[in-house]
């Protein structure tokens, strides 16, 4: 009797034991600080914060700062580490991923790959632009012109799988992600040869790989939609938003209307799917504003003042302008041209070797008439072509090039260069407010929410915090006086902000 008075007393405690030190390890993977890849958890750009830096720049608000080579991938977070990419400015070939610890800015290991070749970039993009991905077990770090690796927490390394690099004039952008056991990512190019492909974790063998033949080359990077109990793997490709199975790769649905050249990442809120992308050119309004652009370029080229270009006009700097909210020595101003004589004939309708202002309106009308902005919200349930019974709504203005839509707390945001800030409501698309917050110059970073905080980080190096709401509220600007292309990471009510040459972290 007592014997079995003691064993249940043992088995009790046991037990309870079990109870709590099961409940410990819940609440320590919980409070596990993660932003585990580009733009955090499924590429949504938002965290929980309650008490997140206003004020802060290159002297203010630093818990530590980290010199850090040469890349434009982001920062990733898992626990103590912050993880990212880099490369040897002085060899292209020479590629590397580096472990930061995470308490105090000291660089924990480098892992290099050896690429056989530089490649070709775009004057915004380099060999590191492609952001890693996390888990609780390794780092996956994607570089186009070399392929897959992946390292375990301490930088030893797990497996290397060597891709052949998407053919693509700009170079690669796009990011991997994670679906269960399994790494995902896409290779769009334009050599023919486009798929979506996904490897095992493990060891980065191949677990179904889907071609995609029609695509050209594309810099965004993939999300997964979870609604009514299901996944869908959702990926903004050139002219077309397509859905597959992440377990399968197969085809599910596909929504056309998008341009040839689509960077940022779909978004999802109100139980709507947001995808957006700029016309060529980088237009993110319907209605090309040619009036404006001919009143500049006849101001700086027009010597004799008649209102009309002649060909000894065309001196240098002339060009086809593409984003006139841009600096002129901004890479992407204007259309490079190798030769003046070509585009004056692009320009030149009645071939008298002048170029007049009708002229130049009709040519840039046709350039209009190409592709359009978009930003579409689409329901579940589809199958196939989604657009005749999907669209929730749909605009065209205001549409950002690079930085990627932001959902928050019912609204969407759209971060276009000049520091134009749109706020749509997200369920019908109503326009809430379009103003510019400040802060001049390019954005390739996203824009990130941290709690009611919006983030959002310029080229020229001025993040400005913004306070979510239905009217603009500017609540600081902070200027870090070095360019800035690397979306920043959240985690615990700090800002982890990679600059040109240092990592930054910011808190109070």
């Amino acid at each position: 009797m007592g014997f079995g008075c003691g064993r249940c007393l043992t088995t009790v405690v046991v037990s309870a034991i079990t109870i709590v030190l099961s409940g410990l390890a819940a609440f320590a993977h919980q409070g596990t600080a993660t932003w585990n890849q580009f733009r955090g958890p499924n590429g949504q750009g938002v965290a929980q914060a309650d008490r997140i830096p206003i004020q802060f720049g290159p002297d203010s608000n630093v818990l530590w700062k980290t010199s850090i080579p040469t890349g434009h991938s982001s920062p990733v977070i898992w626990g103590d580490r912050v993880f990212l990419t880099a490369y040897e400015p002085a060899d292209r070939k020479e590629l590397m991923t580096m472990a930061v610890d995470r308490n105090n800015g000291r660089v924990l290991w480098r892992q290099v790959v050896q690429a056989e070749t530089e490649g070709s970039f775009h004057a915004l993009n380099n060999a590191a632009s492609s952001t890693p991905a996390a888990d609780d077990r390794h780092v996956y770090a994607y570089f186009g012109t070399y392929g897959l690796v992946c390292y375990d927490h301490a930088g030893t390394e797990i497996w290397r799988r060597k891709l052949d690099a998407p053919g693509s004039k700009y170079g690669v952008a796009t990011s991997p992600i994670l679906y269960e056991d399994k790494v995902i990512l896409v290779q769009d190019g334009d050599n023919g040869s486009s798929r979506l492909l996904a490897v095992r974790q493990d060891n980065g063998e191949t677990v179904w790989e889907t071609p995609r033949l029609l695509f050209k080359a594309g810099w965004s990077t993939p999300m997964i939609w979870r609604h009514d109990d299901k996944e869908e793997l959702i990926v903004l490709g050139s002219r077309r938003l397509t859905s597959y199975d992440p377990a399968t790769g197969q085809e599910i649905w596909w929504a056309g209307g998008f341009c040839d050249e689509t960077v940022g990442v779909p978004v999802a809120g109100e139980g709507l799917l947001f995808a957006s992308a700029a016309a060529l050119g980088g237009r993110g309004d319907e209605q090309l504003d040619a009036a404006s652009m001919w009143k500049t370029t006849v101001e700086e080229f027009d010597r004799n003042h008649d209102n009309q270009i002649q060909r000894d006009e065309m001196t240098e700097g002339f060009g086809f302008i593409q984003r006139p909210e841009l600096p002129k020595d901004n890479p992407g101003y204007a259309m490079p041209i190798g030769n003046m004589d070509s585009l004056q004939r692009m320009f030149d309708q009645d071939k008298n070797g002048i170029i007049s202002e009708g002229e130049w309106m009709q040519t840039m009308a046709g350039f209009a008439a190409r592709s359009s902005p978009t930003l579409v919200a689409i329901r579940p349930g589809a199958t196939q072509d989604t657009r005749p019974s999907h669209v929730a709504w749909e605009i065209a203005r205001g549409i950002p090039e690079t930085s990627s839509p932001l959902y928050c707390q019912g609204r969407i945001f759209l971060l276009r260069d000049g520091g134009v800030l749109t706020c749509l409501e997200a369920a019908t698309g109503r326009e809430i407010f379009r103003e510019r917050i400040g802060a001049s110059g390019q954005y390739i970073a996203s824009p990130v929410v941290a709690g009611d905080k919006l983030i959002a980080a310029s080229v020229p190096g001025v993040v400005t915090v913004i306070q979510v709401g239905d009217e603009l509220k500017v609540l600081g600007r902070n200027d870090f006086r070095e360019k800035i292309y690397a979306t920043p990471a959240v985690a615990d009510n700090k800002i982890y902000l990679r600059t040109m040459d240092h990592l930054y972290a910011l808190g109070q």
